[in-house]
């Protein structure tokens, strides 16, 4: 009688595998591997527990879960965070395919899921990345690596890599499912997940649940999302030019560009901090490092004169000091509401300072430089 075994795959600490049957023979040179379909027995006696799926090789298949026993809960369980899902691998088991192959089918119960808060809600009105610049690829497409070959993971049905969409973070509206990963593997495969976003791999092995990558993990080590809970710095004034300014420097011809003169309102508030490995224009954080996202609100007033226009230099205006040295925004943010600051992954704390720094103009020459006499400080814990 063929021995069916059912094994867990387990997490550092603890190994196991499916074995196959130390009398099975191996197929005859040229021969094709079977295809096991649901239900199917490969001995006598006792029917196996059933498999979800067409086992094949050479495919990794996901369906919906359920209606398999058999499998063992993995504890921990096992993770891969990506900017467009949380894949969890919750338990895991295998069982030989029978007597004329060597290879084993395993499956795995996987829990997609919305990934943690990486960022603000997009919104197009506050968030940019100047006219030239689009958001980077989130998208994240799934692999099972079975150490002789990258399978792509492909839906029950569908030819196609299964790939978790993520048009601009976040992308916090992901419904969660419940899934089975299927495939048929060697005896002795050293298998692993494999998430791919923007160009770069994370790899998530299925034995001892070590995720490695050559991006930052800094959302595996600490929350993302921070708490921001912290003072409004209270409204100021720059006066640019005074209405008699104005008046001298336009002569007769001032008329309402001369109206209230022009003053640079400034001020506001922290709302939204994160700590983040990947930027929505920038990408991924190199390892050791992490996106320090800030959301600040209402630190630049409209002009009481509506025919003329403030700009800020956000590269002059706005610093992040921290115990390894200073910081300056990743990119000019247009509008400058939102602002990444690439810090060391485990810096404590951060200063965000903002000195407005910048310029009123009047279309098509007419520019006047501004400059805060003094910076506005903030200090942000970071847990």
């Amino acid at each position: 009688m063929l021995l069916l075994t059912v094994v867990a795959l387990v997490t550092a600490g603890c190994a196991g595998d499916a074995r196959p049957d130390a009398g099975a023979a191996a197929p005859p040179a040229g021969a094709v591997a079977p295809v096991v379909k649901t239900g199917a027995t490969t001995g006598s006696g006792s029917p196996p527990w059933p498999l979800p799926v067409e086992v094949t090789p050479g495919a990794a298949v996901l369906v919906r879960a359920g209606g398999v026993g058999g499998l063992e809960p993995l504890s921990p369980s096992l993770r891969l965070v990506t900017p467009a899902a949380t894949v969890t691998v919750e338990a895991a088991g295998g069982r030989q395919l029978g007597a004329r192959t060597d290879l084993v089918a395993r499956v795995w119960q996987v829990r997609v899921t919305a990934p943690p808060p990486l960022a603000p809600p997009a919104d197009p009105t506050r968030v940019g990345g100047g006219p030239d610049r689009t958001p980077r690829d989130a998208a994240t497409t799934l692999w099972l690596d079975t150490g002789s070959e990258r399978l792509p993971i492909t839906r029950d049905g569908v030819d196609d890599p299964l790939v978790l969409r993520c048009d601009d973070l976040p992308c916090g509206d992901r419904a969660p499912e419940d899934l089975l990963l299927v495939s048929a593997t060697a005896d002795d495969a050293e298998t692993a997940l494999i998430a791919t976003v923007d160009g770069a791999d994370q790899r998530l092995d299925l034995r001892t649940g070590q995720v490695t990558s050559a991006v930052s993990r800094v959302v595996y080590d600490r929350p993302s999302d921070v708490p921001a809970s912290l003072p409004a710095w209270p409204p100021r004034t720059i006066a640019v030019r005074t209405k008699a300014q104005l008046e001298v420097e336009f002569g007769t011809g001032a008329g309402h560009l001369a109206s209230g003169g022009l003053d640079v309102g400034y001020g506001g508030r922290v709302t939204a901090v994160f700590l983040a490995p990947f930027d929505r224009f920038e990408g991924w954080a190199p390892p050791g490092h992490a996106w320090l996202i800030v959301r600040v609100d209402d630190h630049l007033q409209a002009l009481a004169n509506p025919s003329w226009r403030a700009e800020l230099d956000a590269a002059a205006s706005w610093t992040v000091m921290h115990d390894a040295g200073l910081a300056m925004p990743a990119y000019p943010p247009t509008p400058s509401d939102v602002l990444a600051f690439l810090v060391p992954d485990d810096v404590g704390s951060v200063s965000l300072a903002y000195r407005p720094t910048g310029a009123v103009s009047l279309p098509p020459d007419v520019r006047y430089e501004f400059q805060a006499p003094q910076p506005l400080t903030v200090e942000i814990p970071l847990p």
